[in-house]
C-alpha cells in the first residue's frame, strides 16, 4: 500500500517528535489531540521542536513549508482520508483500547492503523479494532525526528502486506526499519534493560563509584552512560519497565533493590533534580554524584562477587540477552547490532562486542558468573552452540 498522509494522535512530546518526522519528510499531517488545550499544547511543541532546528542550521522557509504540512484538530472526522494513522497517547492499555476504537470508526477501512506503543502486545491492541491484520507496531525512539531507528513490529494478525508497507514508510523517513517479532519491550529496550539492571548490580555491590561505573561504560560502546542515561528516563519509569519485565521473563530481570530505594524516595533524576546525580535547579545540568546514594547503599545488604570492577559484566546480560532474542527468531541476524546502534548509540553492538572479546571467552566468562550470581548470567543455549562448533563470530 502506497502511504501518501498520515494522521497522528496524541500531541504530547512523542507525537509533536513524530509529526515534525513526517512533516520534514514530505508528508501532511493531521495531528489530533483530545480537546483545544491539549492541542494548543501540542503545536507549541512542534513549533519548539521547529525553532530548534532553526538554530541548528534548518532553512527557515523550508521550517514555514514543513508546518503549512501540519493541521491539528480535535476531531475525528478529520482522520477519515489518511492511509496511515498512528496512535502516540499515553501507554496505558485502556487509554489505547479507547483510542483505537475510535480510530477503527472514522478512519478509512483500507487506512493501516500503527500503535506507537514501546512495550505493550500489539496483538492485543490489534485486538481492539475491526482489522487486526491492518494494526501493526511501529515503535519510534525518543526524539522521534532525530532518532535513526523505527521497530516494526507486527502483531499475530498482521498481513505480510502490513508489514511490507510499514517497513517501507519507515525507510522513507531516513531510518533503519527493523522488523520485530512481537515480544516483551520488544528488541532494542528488551536488551538495554539487561545492561542497566546489571550497573545498578555493579554498584550495590560497591565494585565501582557512581562516576566509573558511567566513564567505563561511555569508553567502552555507549554515548551516555548507564546510571546518567537512568537519571533522564526517571527512576521512576525505570522501575515500571524492570518490574514489568520480570514478571515477562522471569529472574534474569530481577528488578536491582536500589530502583525501588530511589522512587520511595523521589530521586527520580533530572525530573526531581535528585537521582545518581545531583542537577541545578534553574539550568538543569548535571552537578555531582548524589551522596545519598551512599546512604541506601548501606541499607543494602549485596555481598561483592569480584575484587575489582570489570566493564564487560555490564554488558555481558545484554550480549545473552541478544543471543536469546536470536534463539526466539526476534529479528534478522544481520539486524541486531545496527538496531541496537541506531536505537542507543552504541559505537558497536552486542553481537561484535561478543566478537571481539571471542565467543569462547563470552561463554567463560558468562559460565563464571552464572557460578557466582545466578540465573543473569545463565548462557543463552545459542551461545553454547556456536562456541561447541567452534565458530570465532556469528557473522
Amino acid at each position: 500500500m502506497q502511504i501518501s498522509s498520515v494522521a497522528v494522535i496524541g500531541a504530547g512530546t512523542m507525537g509533536a517528535s513524530i509529526a515534525v518526522a513526517l512533516i520534514s519528510h514530505g508528508y501532511p499531517v493531521i495531528l489530533k489531540e483530545a480537546n483545544d488545550d491539549l492541542l494548543k499544547k501540542g503545536l507549541a511543541n512542534v513549533d519548539k521542536i521547529q525553532k530548534k532546528r532553526i538554530e541548528k542550521g534548518l532553512d527557515a522557509t523550508t521550517a514555514d513549508e514543513e508546518m503549512n504540512r501540519l493541521t491539528g484538530t480535535t476531531d475525528y472526522a478529520r482522520i477519515a482520508d489518511a492511509d496511515l494513522v498512528i496512535e502516540a497517547v499515553p501507554e496505558n492499555i485502556d487509554i489505547k483500547r479507547a483510542v483505537l476504537n475510535d480510530i477503527d470508526e472514522h478512519s478509512d477501512v483500507n487506512a493501516i492503523i500503527a500503535t506507537n506503543t514501546s512495550s505493550l502486545p500489539i496483538t492485543q491492541i490489534a485486538a481492539f479494532t475491526r482489522r487486526p491484520d491492518k494494526v501493526i507496531g511501529l515503535h519510534f525512539f525518543n526524539p522521534a525526528h532525530l532518532m535513526r531507528l523505527v521497530e516494526v513490529i507486527p502483531g499475530l494478525e498482521t498481513s505480510p502486506e502490513t508489514v511490507e508497507s510499514a517497513l517501507a514508510f519507515g525507510q522513507s523517513l531516513g531510518k533503519l526499519a527493523v522488523r520485530v517479532d512481537e515480544c516483551p519491550s520488544f528488541l532494542v529496550n528488551r536488551l538495554l534493560g539487561r545492561y542497566m539492571n546489571e550497573a545498578l548490580y555493579c554498584l550495590q555491590e560497591g565494585l565501582a563509584t557512581i562516576e566509573e561505573i558511567d566513564e567505563a561504560a561511555k569508553q567502552f560502546a555507549v554515548p551516555v552512560g548507564p546510571l546518567s542515561l537512568r537519571d533522564m528516563n526517571g527512576a521512576d519509569i525505570g522501575l515500571a519497565v524492570a518490574k514489568f519485565n520480570f514478571q515477562e521473563y522471569g529472574e534474569r530481570f530481577a528488578p536491582p533493590e536500589i530502583l525501588e530505594k530511589m522512587v520511595e524516595r523521589n530521586m527520580l533524576g533530572r525530573k526531581t533534580g535528585s537521582g545518581f546525580y545531583i542537577y541545578d535547579e534553574k539550568t538543569g545540568q548535571k552537578q555531582k554524584s548524589n551522596p545519598q546514594i551512599g546512604e541506601i547503599l548501606k541499607e543494602i545488604k549485596t555481598p561483592k562477587s569480584a575484587s575489582k570492577f570489570d566493564v564487560e559484566r555490564l554488558f555481558l546480560p545484554m550480549i545473552n540477552e541478544a543471543f536469546i532474542a536470536l534463539q526466539e527468531r526476534v529479528c534478522a541476524v544481520e539486524d541486531l547490532d545496527p538496531a541496537l546502534m541506531a536505537g542507543l548509540g552504541m559505537r558497536r553492538g552486542p553481537l561484535t562486542i561478543a566478537s571481539d572479546i571471542g565467543l569462547k571467552e563470552t561463554l567463560d566468562k558468562m559460565e563464571e558468573l552464572h557460578q557466582t550470581l545466578g540465573e543473569r548470567f545463565r548462557p543463552a543455549l545459542l551461545l553454547k552452540r556456536l562456541v561447541w562448533a567452534k565458530r570465532a563470530t556469528i557473522f
